[in-house]
């Protein structure tokens, strides 16, 4: 029942809304950018509208007119929500936040008012860019906050900018869509686990799902470099084990571009560089079991995994540099460790497994997303879109495929799944752009196909760009195909690459 009425409960807010908006409504049906704080919406203390038209809005430029609304919800989760006056293409474009967010992600929200989406995007109830919200001044969790992060502040966009929406323009948007990548990506798949039929379309990119695992996962360089070299290995050693194992798996797809299709299919070992000379000293038996340990990933101390690695070809240096990446140390130091004071260098291998095995605990249900039932999305006629970047060099790209296995096997394989979801693997992409890979394709553009026009996308053709110049295009597939050069024709052409199992 409980279940129920959580499901239910942002309808009947809507419902209740709407009947008080067409109350404020002129004869035309519409509510005047001035009026919209006069609707009165729910848990609402301040809300300001204003139509802006010289172009400048949030320090961004070359805007077209629209309305600004700026809302606070209780406690404190900022929204705002754009509607273009002259330019409106009668679809909704919500977009996803980064890292710990804490601010309003405005240049998504100004791109998509150019393409003329009304738009919004929430800061998701807090105010600062690192995990120290989690904490309350008398060092217990902040159960409140942590809920509006992981996922009220989603379902408090989506309601309140459909009614802003409704109100403004007399009539509800024609379609609905979620973009986001990072945070943004796991905002999407949350949508989608809890609000099902909220959004028409939902692009996921290098989604920050089992969070209450990738985040801690990502200290498991830091602390296999402590225990076994007493510090970090050098930058050149990392550069040259990723070079290497480029060098040697490269040719897996059929041809040589400094890409690897597929880091699962590669079997280079990291030992066969013991002794070879790099500008920083002699590759040593110990980095090489260092650097074996990051691509392995986690492990427990029986041996089995806790979670996965970077992939073979990824860069290794953001998460094995001299000090840990900020949103890991600050996961453990104040949601998992609760102690501002706490110091990441004293965790031995023990006490890596005790903090995540701790933050599974304290944290899956809340953040996990990871949710493989996906029967109300697929109902509602919802599409699902997922992609993430093999290079990816702060979320375990592996963690994406996890996932969406979980949900093949749950949902009945691929071509039931592939009705309404679908991912997508972007081999040498780093987190969610750059690296070797393609630096240019459009996921949105093929989201928007697929729901608008029910042209499910089996491949997306991405680009390399060099100054200006597209120097190769190849085929992204969905999964689980990869792209295979066929032998025959220019092999830096998409049209000379076939979608193979």
């Amino acid at each position: 029942m409980n279940r129920l009425l959580a499901i239910l409960a942002p309808a009947l807010v809507l419902a209740t809304v709407l009947v008080a908006v067409a109350g404020t409504a002129s004869a035309s049906g519409r509510v005047a950018c001035a009026d919209l704080p006069k609707i009165g919406l729910p848990e609402v203390p301040n809300v300001s509208a204003q139509l802006v038209t010289d172009g400048q809005a949030a320090g961004m430029t070359g805007l077209p007119e629209f309305c600004r609304v700026i809302l606070t919800v209780v406690p404190r989760i900022g929204i705002e929500v754009w509607l273009p006056t002259g330019t409106y293409n009668r679809r909704f474009q919500a977009v996803g936040g980064g890292g710990y967010a804490g601010v309003i992600s405005y240049p998504a929200m100004a791109g998509a008012l150019r393409a003329g989406f009304a738009t919004a995007s929430t800061d998701t109830g807090h105010q600062v860019r690192d995990g120290s919200f989690a904490l309350r001044p008398d060092g217990r969790l902040d159960q409140q906050l942590i809920t509006d992060f992981a996922s009220r502040s989603l379902t408090e966009l989506t309601l309140k900018a459909k009614i802003l929406i409704k109100a403004f323009y007399g009539q509800p948007s024609r379609f609905s869509y979620w973009n986001g990548c990072s945070t943004g990506g796991r905002q999407g798949l949350m949508l989608a686990q809890r609000m099902p039929g909220a959004y028409d379309g939902i692009l996921a990119g290098a989604p920050a799902i089992n969070w209450d695992r990738f985040i801690p996962a990502e200290l498991w360089p830091q602390v296999v470099m402590r225990q076994e070299l007493g510090g970090p290995i050098g930058d050149c050693k990392l550069a040259a084990a990723t070079q290497a194992a480029v060098a040697h798996c490269d040719r897996y797809d059929g041809v040589a571009d400094g890409v690897i299709d597929d880091p699962r299919r590669c079997d280079f070992d990291a030992r066969t560089l013991i002794g070879q000379a790099t500008p920083c000293g002699a590759f040593t038996t110990a980095d090489a079991d260092v650097v074996r340990a990051i691509w392995q990933g986690a492990v427990a101390k029986n041996g089995k995994r806790l979670w996965y690695g970077l992939a073979k070809g990824a860069p290794l240096g953001f998460l094995a540099g001299p000090v840990p990446f900020p949103i890991a140390e600050n996961h453990l130091r104040y949601w998992v460790e609760q102690n501002p004071q706490f110091d990441w260098r004293t965790l031995d291998y023990a006490g890596f497994e005790r903090d995540f095995r701790a933050s599974q605990r304290l944290f899956g249900n809340v953040i996990g997303t990871d949710d493989p039932d996906l029967s109300r999305l697929r109902a509602s006629g919802g599409r699902l879109l997922i992609w993430h970047g093999w290079n990816d060099q702060l979320i375990f790209p592996q963690g994406s495929i996890d996932y969406y296995q979980r949900v093949l096997d749950r949902m009945g394989g691929v071509r039931r799944v592939g009705e309404f979801a679908r991912l997508f693997m972007a081999p040498g992409v780093e987190h969610c752009a750059g690296g070797p890979g393609p630096n240019t394709f459009d996921m949105f553009a093929a989201l928007t196909r697929w729901v608008e026009q029910g042209s499910a996308p089996d491949r997306v053709i991405a680009s390399k760009v060099d100054n200006g110049q597209v120097t190769r295009t190849r085929p992204l597939c969905a999964y689980p195909r990869i792209a295979r050069y066929d032998g025959r024709g220019n092999p830096n052409s998409a049209a000379n690459f076939d979608c193979t199992l």
